[in-house]
Order: structure tokens, then sequence, then C-alpha cells
């Protein structure tokens, strides 16, 4: 067997998106880490299968059926329509955190060059019942 080798994804910056059946609901579904780099694209590390996701228990609404159903044809989409308006993927990226915080909840944007490694992600982990 071969050692694995990690591999390295360095941003400047990220956000997570992730899909909260409710508005209310403490369980979210982590859909998408969306990261960049100064002067480049920026990166969509997938938490779901490419493929997407069943949105049968989690949601009867059309619109977030097909987000689920697609995220990378949304996400990709959205960010790319945001990053031509405002000339800048770090603006396109802080847009999209601003106009989709519904069902689709973002972490605020981390930006890591500032500070590396004082902001590491949090998860909150419910209670056993």
């Amino acid at each position: 067997m071969e050692a694995i080798e990690p591999k390295e994804v360095t941003f400047d910056a990220y956000t997570m998106c992730s899909f909260l059946p409710a508005l209310d609901s403490s369980r979210a579904i982590p859909l998408v880490l969306i990261g960049y780099r100064s002067g480049e694209d920026p990166w969509f590390v997938w938490l779901v299968p490419k493929e997407g996701i069943s949105a049968q228990g989690l949601t009867d609404d059309p619109y977030y059926t097909k987000v689920l159903r697609d995220p990378p044809a949304y996400f990709v989409k959205k960010l790319n329509k945001y990053i031509e308006e405002t000339g800048s993927c770090k603006r396109g990226v802080e847009m999209l955190i601003d106009c989709h915080q519904n069902h689709l909840a973002f972490t605020p944007l981390v930006h890591l060059r500032e500070q590396p490694f004082t902001h590491p992600m949090t998860v909150e982990l419910l209670a056993a019942v």
C-alpha cells in the first residue's frame, strides 16, 4: 500500500455554505467550501457529491430542490455572475454571501493572509438527546 499524499489547498480567504432545511433549524448540511487566492479564480471544495443530493425529507421548495440536485451548476453560475458584476473575485464572494443567507447559510468570510490559523473552522455539535 502506498502512503497517502495530502493535497494542500491554500486560500487568502474562504467561506463555507450549508443548506438549512428550515430557517430555524439547528441541523445543516455542509455543501461547499468556496475560497480564493488574490488574482486567481475561486476554488470550490465540494462537501457533497458533485451529482448533488436528494432533497427528499429536506425541502419541498422547487428552487432549493434544484440547488441540491446540482450544486456545482448553481454555485458556479451565481458566483460568476457576481464576479462579473463587481470585477473582483473577493467582492463577488462577498456579494454571494450577502445575497444568500436564508436556506443557504454562509459562514463569515475568513481572511487567512491577515492572521494565519487564528480562525479555525468551528462546527457546533448538537447535544445528545
